[in-house]
């Protein structure tokens, strides 16, 4: 199947169900809470006079795992939402968060597993010389082998190893799709970027106050709207080839 009818119909798809959009963002407020707990943390780990002790580290991780799991949900939820669309129902938010909550336990466990296995791959880049490479290779690994497991243990309500496992299995048939799909959803979104640029770039070139923060304005709005949207694409992306790779295994 050529990857650019998926992709199209990703697109179809988030036109008709736009509420499909609020997942994204109750995503990005989970990842900025991730990122404001963890700067937060390391300030004051930083500002203390003392090492820091076992419950503040306990406690660090503690919120890091209780914020990567809402982050988690909220992508579940959206995988909810889109099998539904996918099987001619309605995008509806609150269902689809109750539906994603009854697999807690599972999507709890797998928060744990990715975390850990991000957070252990990070230590390569203590390697000298081909650590960074070698971070990389195995983080971007990792992503692709597991791209289908969220999926499967959402949608097939599959267990966190089974679902692993399945979605490796996957990558073969899988591997091309996901990487011309990702390709052909952020060519869009890279246009839109380049338009806000050159819009602000217009701004400043004016001279003039005025232009200069619309066209800065205008360029946040657009790259705001591109990460949204190519989100939510992605999303739906990610259900439509799970959905098609498990009724042709």
């Amino acid at each position: 199947m050529s990857t650019v009818t998926p992709v199209r119909m990703s697109f179809g798809v988030l036109r008709n169900n736009r509420r499909l959009l609020v997942f994204p963002l109750l995503s990005a407020t989970a990842l900025v809470l991730i990122l404001g707990a963890l700067a937060v943390s390391a300030f004051l780990l930083d500002g203390a006079e003392s090492s820091p002790s076992t419950v503040d580290v306990v406690a660090s991780g503690a919120c890091y795992l209780l914020l990567g799991f809402a982050f988690t949900i909220c992508t579940a939820a959206m995988i909810c939402a889109v099998d539904d669309v996918l099987r001619g129902e309605s995008a509806r938010i609150g269902a689809s968060f109750r539906r994603a909550l009854r697999h807690w336990p599972r999507l709890l466990a797998w928060s744990l597993l990715n975390t850990t296995v991000l957070l252990l791959v990070r230590q390569l880049e203590r390697i000298p010389v081909v650590g960074w490479m070698l971070s990389a290779l195995f983080s971007n690994g990792w992503a692709v082998a597991t791209y289908l497991a969220l999926p499967a243990m959402v949608v097939d309500g599959l267990g966190v190893a089974e679902g692993t496992r399945r979605s490796a299995r996957m990558v073969r048939e899988t591997f091309s799709r996901q990487v011309w799909g990702s390709l052909w959803i952020a060519l869009p979104m890279v246009l839109s970027v380049i338009v806000g640029f050159v819009a602000f770039m217009l701004g400043v070139e004016s001279n003039d106050l005025g232009p200069a923060v619309a066209g800065g304005a205008f360029a946040v709005v657009m790259l705001l709207g591109a990460l949204l949207v190519g989100a939510t694409v992605s999303g739906i992306f990610r259900t439509a080839l799970y959905r098609d790779a498990a009724a042709t295994a």
